[in-house]
């Protein structure tokens, strides 16, 4: 008796479990418009670039292992926040790694924006934060899709130094 009470209690269990992930699955399968910006709207990408803000603006560059850790979602796609100086020289890309430490004022995206100068002039203009078009490629894929970013001026701790600190979604 007992044996048969936890066998359809585990069979019933198991068969919500499933319905669940399958849910789950399809949500992602089926990420429309709206949903994307429910789940990932300007806001949560701005809420990102001001929380790296002001680790760096407390920790300096002891923040760069816990920036460069965190990651979130917007409705399956991966997200980040990168930092450049206003060189631009890349500080760290948690993504694409082999960019820290280089020099980015030539790199273009697929139209010729130097996107990376593009992020310089919009925190110069607007230190407290500013939108950036442009086309990046997606991890793993071949080809640059439209993207905008939120970048923002921070200082870097007790320095004199300022960072571009941004993160992006796509469009």
């Amino acid at each position: 008796m007992v044996t048969r009470f936890f066998l359809k209690t585990f069979s019933s269990l198991a068969l919500i479990m499933s319905f669940g992930a399958a849910s789950a699955l399809a949500a992602n399968d089926n990420c429309t418009a709206a949903k994307k910006f429910a789940v990932c709207n300007d806001d949560v990408v701005k809420e990102r670039v001001d929380w790296a803000c002001a680790l760096v603006e407390k920790k300096g560059k002891d923040a760069l292992p816990e920036i460069n850790s965190m990651r979130y979602e917007c409705c399956g796609e991966p997200d980040y926040v990168w930092i450049n100086d206003l060189q631009p020289k890349m500080v760290m890309h948690p993504i694409q790694p082999n960019l820290d430490g280089k020099d980015l004022a030539d790199k273009k995206d697929p139209k010729g924006k130097p996107l990376f100068v593009a992020f310089v002039e919009a925190v110069t203009k607007t230190p407290s934060g500013d939108w950036v078009d442009y086309m990046w490629q997606k991890y793993g894929e071949s080809d640059a899709t439209p993207k905008k970013s939120w970048v923002k001026k921070c200082k870097v701790g007790k320095t004199k130094e300022n960072w571009v600190v941004g993160s992006g979604t796509w469009k």
